[in-house]
């Protein structure tokens, strides 16, 4: 068995760069969303985002409706040099015309859970920034066990979304980590995500920048870029399907290589090789049978490679890698878990 991110090498399906987590100030009613306040003027966004130091394939504008507007989406379009995705977050503590009582997603759990939608209605959904409330931001009943919770107990508006990932990276938590409890870095959301694989759900690791909106920051002097490399042909609808496909990493400056994971199984070991363009510190998360439990496990390279072979046998539920710069840690990338044999859905 041979495992690639990509599903080919062929047509018009090449690696594209692209931001999912910005803000604009779509022209709507101050009564349907905040954005008009906070988000940045969308063709400012939108061809700052085409050049020097982004050069995004594409980005996914996203709006914060009110709860009577909850079906509202940025607004798409294809364009020959970038493709923008319409997009919608969530924000379920300001969702009630800008406080809450009560939210849009059901129960104390999910009182500071913010769900962005990816492609418009039935698009790719994700948990953003998931520490935010507990670290950054610190507000009483934001912390991640709640918001945990909240993703694995589902209220049924949370189930109909089905939460495919989280924000493993959110750049506006860096930039604004110096007013919080905690630091962001230098673990990011990296242990939320092994939290909700080690507890059996099944979630990919984004990376978003949730940028633009604040012209005090000007974030490629701060913190690394957030972003997605996607094995696509260049359209919204399918860059949406590879996404949801799993057919992507994340990253914040790390570039891997053309075929950057590769698997085999010989019938008792597994044996992957990682490939980057250039030499980096890998690292694998594997969360395997240890005596009568499963624990994690991380394991790190003994050197700086552009590329890496790893072997695992015996009984494990899903193995994670990540490429870290020998040079700057802040810059990473994050390939999506692969299940193993002990899964079991």
């Amino acid at each position: 068995m041979k495992h690639s991110v990509e599903t080919s090498c062929h047509g018009e399906e090449r690696w594209l760069k692209g931001n999912i987590h910005v803000h604009t100030d779509e022209d709507f009613h101050d009564d349907i969303s905040m954005d008009r306040d906070h988000g940045g003027e969308r063709e400012w966004v939108i061809e700052r985002s085409r050049l020097e130091p982004f050069c995004f394939d594409f980005i996914c504008t996203s709006v914060h409706p009110y709860i009577e507007s909850i079906d509202t989406f940025s607004q798409g379009e294809e364009r020959e040099d970038i493709v923008i995705i319409p997009g919608r977050e969530l924000q379920n503590d300001t969702i009630d015309n800008g406080g809450y009582e009560g939210g849009y997603f059901q129960g104390e759990a999910a009182k500071y859970l913010h769900v962005l939608t990816v492609g418009g209605k039935g698009g790719v959904s994700i948990c953003c920034h998931p520490c935010f409330f507990e670290s950054t931001r610190p507000r009483a009943g934001g912390e991640w066990p709640r918001i945990r919770s909240a993703l694995l107990d589902p209220c049924e508006r949370l189930s109909d979304l089905n939460v495919l990932g989280i924000e493993v990276y959110n750049g506006l938590s860096v930039l604004e980590e110096h007013l919080g409890a905690r630091r962001y870095s230098p673990d990011f959301s990296e242990p939320c995500w092994d939290d909700l694989l080690c507890r059996g759900y099944r979630c990919f690791g984004f990376a978003g920048n949730d940028e633009f909106y604040r012209e005090a920051y000007v974030y490629e002097n701060f913190s690394p870029l957030g972003y997605l490399m996607v094995f696509s042909r260049k359209n919204g609808k399918d860059i949406v399907d590879n996404i949801r496909k799993g057919n992507f990493y994340a990253s914040t400056g790390v570039t891997l290589g053309e075929s950057p994971l590769e698997m085999q199984f010989d019938g008792e070991r597994y044996r992957f090789h990682l490939n980057a363009d250039e030499g980096v510190k890998w690292s694998a998360v594997v969360y395997e049978e240890n005596g009568s439990e499963f624990a994690l496990r991380r394991e790190k390279a003994s050197d700086v490679s552009s590329e890496w072979d790893f072997t695992l046998q015996g009984n494990w539920k899903y193995i994670r890698f990540q490429a870290e710069s020998p040079s700057n840690s802040l810059k990473r990338a994050w390939l999506q878990p692969v299940y193993g044999p002990s899964w079991g859905d």
